[in-house]
C-alpha cells in the first residue's frame, strides 16, 4: 500500500512538474531573442553549478545574478528582489539599475540580497560566458567562504620595465610546464616561475600587495576556469589564448592575478585537487606554491641566464618592454603636468562607490594611479570620467583637471562630468577650485 502510494505520489509530482515547465515554456514565447538567450544563460550556468553541488569551496555557488546593460542600466535577473518589485518575465525578471549604484562586472549588496553584477553582451561563446559568472559569482559567495575585506593595495611596479619583463617570463615558465607531461620538466618550469616572481618581491610591501589581488580575483579565476566545463585540452587552449590576449592589454596591475593564479592552481590540482580549500586571507599564495610544490627559488642564476636556458623568448620580451619602458616615462611627465602642476579640482571620498576598467589604468609613480575612464558614486554626487583622473594611492580622493563649466546642478571639465547633490558646490577661488556643502 505505502508502495503504490509512493508511486501514484511520483506520477503526480512528475506531472506537476512537467506542467510548469510547460508553463515557463510557454511564458517565455513572448521574450525577446536577446531575453531568451538571457534565460538559456540563468538556465546553463545553474545547471553547470548544480554539477558541483557546492563541492569546490563547500557553498553552492549559484545565486542571485544580474546581468546589466550599461548604456541604459536595464537589467535582468534571475531572482526577484526581497520586496517582489521587478517585473516578471517568462522565468526572469527586469528592472532598471537605480544611477546611485554603478555598473561593474561585480558583486553588490541590494535589496537584502547579495547579488552578482554581469554586464551586457555576454561573451557569445558559452564556456567564456559561463567563465565569466562563475567568476562573479564566487565574488558574491567570498565573504562566506573567508575572503571578505581584502585591502585593495597598488601594484604599480608591475607597470616598470623590471616588473614587466619579470612577469611575463613568469608566465612563459608557467606555459612551458602546462605544454610538458615529464613530472620532472613541469617542476623546473614551476621552480622557474617562482624564481622569476621572487625576484619581483623587491620588498615585502610588493609581495602584499600582489597576494591580495592574486587571492581577490585569482581564486575567482581559478574557480571559474575549474568549474566552466573544459575539458583537458581546452583547459590548455584557454590557458595559451588568455596569455596572449593578457599581453596585449595596455597595463598589467590589475589583471595579472587572471593569468597566475589559474596557472598555479591548475598545475597543482593534478596532485592535490583541493588545494584551494588549504587558503585562507592570511594565506601568502607565493609561499603557499613553493612549499607545496617543493621547489627552491634559485639564486645562483640570473634571470637572463635561466631565461635563455629554458627559452622563455627573453630577448624579444626585453625588447619590447624596453620599447614599452620609453613611452611610459613620457607618458608620466604629460600627466605629471597635467595633475600636480595644472589648476585642479579634488574631491575627497566619503562613502565611495567607484567603477572603472581595469585593463588600461596608469600608475603614477608613488603618488596614485590615473585611469581614463571611472564612475564614482559618493556623498557629494556622481562623477563620471572618460579623459582621465587621478585616484590618490591610499584611496582617498579623486582629482580631475580644472572646470570648464559649473552650475548648481552640474560641472563639466575636459573628459568629465560632477553630477551634485543638492547639498554640494564646487567654488573658484582665483586658480583654485574647492567641493564643500552650500
Amino acid at each position: 500500500m505505502n508502495k503504490i502510494f509512493y508511486i501514484v505520489l511520483l506520477i503526480i509530482l512528475g506531472s506537476c512538474q512537467n506542467n510548469k515547465t510547460k508553463e515557463n515554456l510557454k511564458a517565455n514565447d513572448n521574450l525577446t531573442i536577446e531575453e531568451k538567450s538571457i534565460v538559456q544563460t540563468f538556465s546553463d550556468v545553474d545547471s553547470l553549478l548544480k554539477i558541483d553541488d557546492g563541492r569546490f569551496w563547500g557553498k553552492g555557488l549559484y545565486g542571485p545574478v544580474i546581468f546589466v546593460e550599461p548604456k541604459t542600466r536595464l537589467f535582468y535577473s534571475n531572482e526577484n528582489n526581497s520586496a517582489n518589485e521587478f517585473e516578471k518575465i517568462g522565468a526572469i525578471y527586469k528592472d532598471s539599475l537605480p544611477a546611485d549604484i554603478n555598473i561593474a562586472n561585480t558583486a553588490i549588496n541590494w535589496y537584502g540580497k547579495r547579488w552578482s553584477m554581469v554586464m551586457l553582451p555576454l561573451p557569445k561563446d558559452q564556456i567564456s560566458r559561463n567563465n565569466l559568472i562563475i567568476h562573479e559569482l564566487f565574488h558574491r559567495l567570498q565573504p562566506q567562504i573567508g575572503f571578505e575585506n581584502l585591502q585593495e593595495i597598488d601594484n604599480g611596479h608591475l607597470d616598470t620595465y623590471d616588473g614587466r619583463l619579470l612577469l611575463k617570463l613568469e608566465l612563459q615558465a608557467l606555459e612551458k610546464a602546462l605544454s610538458t607531461n615529464d613530472s620532472i620538466e613541469i617542476l623546473e618550469h614551476i621552480q622557474n616561475a617562482l624564481t622569476f616572481r621572487n625576484k619581483r618581491y623587491k620588498s615585502t610591501d610588493i609581495k602584499n600587495a600582489e597576494n591580495s589581488l592574486e587571492l581577490n580575483e585569482g581564486l575567482a579565476e581559478y574557480t571559474a576556469i575549474m568549474l566552466s566545463a573544459r575539458n583537458a585540452d581546452e583547459m590548455k587552449t584557454h590557458f595559451s589564448k588568455s596569455k596572449t590576449n593578457f599581453y596585449t592589454n595596455p597595463t598589467f596591475v590589475r589583471s595579472f592575478a587572471y593569468q597566475t593564479i589559474p596557472y598555479y592552481g591548475y598545475l597543482l590540482s593534478s596532485k592535490k585537487s583541493n588545494w584551494h580549500r588549504e587558503i585562507n586571507s592570511e594565506t601568502n599564495l607565493t609561499d603557499y606554491f613553493i612549499k607545496t610544490f617543493n621547489v627552491e627559488i634559485i639564486n645562483r642564476q640570473s634571470v637572463e641566464n635561466i631565461a635563455k636556458e629554458f627559452d622563455y623568448n627573453f630577448q624579444q620580451i626585453q625588447k619590447e618592454e624596453t620599447q614599452r619602458e620609453k613611452l611610459r616615462i613620457e607618458k608620466i611627465a604629460i600627466l605629471k603636468s597635467q595633475f600636480l602642476e595644472k589648476p585642479t579640482l579634488e574631491l575627497q571620498f566619503q562613502n565611495m562607490n567607484i567603477s572603472f576598467d581595469p585593463r588600461n589604468i596608469i600608475p603614477l609613480e608613488n603618488i596614485g594611479t590615473v585611469y581614463p575612464n571611472l564612475r564614482v558614486t559618493d556623498n557629494w554626487g556622481i562623477l563620471t570620467v572618460e579623459k582621465g583622473a587621478l585616484l590618490a594611492s591610499d584611496w582617498s580622493k579623486v582629482t580631475v583637471t580644472a572646470p570648464t563649466e559649473i552650475s548648481d546642478k552640474i560641472v563639466n571639465g575636459d573628459g568629465w562630468k560632477l553630477e551634485l547633490n543638492p547639498e554640494w558646490k564646487v567654488q573658484k577661488n582665483g586658480n583654485e577650485f574647492t567641493l564643500g556643502k552650500k
